[in-house]
């Protein structure tokens, strides 16, 4: 279920969404983006002067979203039908089962995939106690009302729109906290301080491709670690830098980090 675009497919797609929304002078949607390549949009359309962009996923909390480019100083995208939208069109659809039973993330997905429900029209899935929340396309949210009545084995009923004890399964991401101390803010003295591998071992880690920095494959160990970056290290989880470095009494430099739980 590999749905992540090539970078350079990418690019192809946010530059005719800028050509249409200007052409047009109304905004236009993506399908649902992973976070790489939100932030490689975000890097491309930052470079730009002539649109405006936005990301939204149906909740704060999501993290897979849409993009929506709009001409600088054109209409927003605002939506009378659906004010909450923003023009996204992002449609909750809650699943509800018995208590006792405990579908996965799989699970969902597959009983979606086996609709021929394309990846990229699904977005976030929440799972909670007795009842599932998706955000989807209007595509895929008719679908799945009109077609869903198992997921795996389990009997689940569908509707539209979100479960009134919708905070209790709509949850953010869970971090840890966690703080390296380094001689240097290089790749591989901070990939040495979070592994724990000694120095040597580490340079073959990232020159092996196992390093990805902001979402991109970093072979290089010299590469400087700054606030806001996104570790990915293959066996050891994802990291986001949460502040600038800090120099210690002993001139080591100290880096907090959020690890993805």
């Amino acid at each position: 279920m590999k749905d992540e675009l090539s970078r350079e497919a990418l690019a192809a797609r946010i530059e005719d969404m800028c050509s249409l929304a200007q052409k047009r002078h109304q905004p236009v949607c993506s399908a649902f983006l992973n976070e790489a390549e939100q932030y490689e949009a975000q890097r491309l359309l930052s470079r730009r002067g002539d649109v405006c962009f936005a990301f939204w996923g149906g909740s704060d909390v999501c993290v897979r979203r849409i993009l929506k480019v709009s001409e600088s100083g054109g209409y927003d995208g605002y939506d009378p039908e659906h004010p909450d939208t923003g023009g996204f069109h992002v449609f909750p659809v809650t699943l509800t089962f018995r208590k006792a039973d405990k579908p996965g993330h799989r699970d969902l997905l597959g009983a979606f995939m086996a609709l021929r429900i394309k990846r990229e029209t699904v977005g976030d899935i929440f799972i909670g106690e007795g009842a599932a929340v998706v955000f989807c396309t209007k595509t895929a949210r008719d679908m799945i009302t009109d077609c869903i009545t198992t997921v795996g084995r389990i009997g689940v009923s569908v509707s539209d729109g979100l479960p009134e004890n919708s905070e209790e399964i709509i949850k953010p991401v869970r971090y840890e906290d966690i703080t390296v101390t380094a001689a240097s803010v290089r790749a591989d003295c901070i990939v040495s301080g979070i592994t724990g591998m000694s120095r040597e071992k580490t340079a073959e880690f990232i020159r092996s491709g196992s390093f990805m920095l902001n979402y991109a494959e970093c072979c290089n160990i010299s590469r400087n670690i700054s606030g806001g970056d996104i570790l990915t290290l293959r066996g050891y989880g994802k990291y986001v830098v949460s502040g600038e470095p800090e120099t210690t009494k002993k001139g080591r430099i100290r880096l907090g980090l959020k690890k993805y739980l």
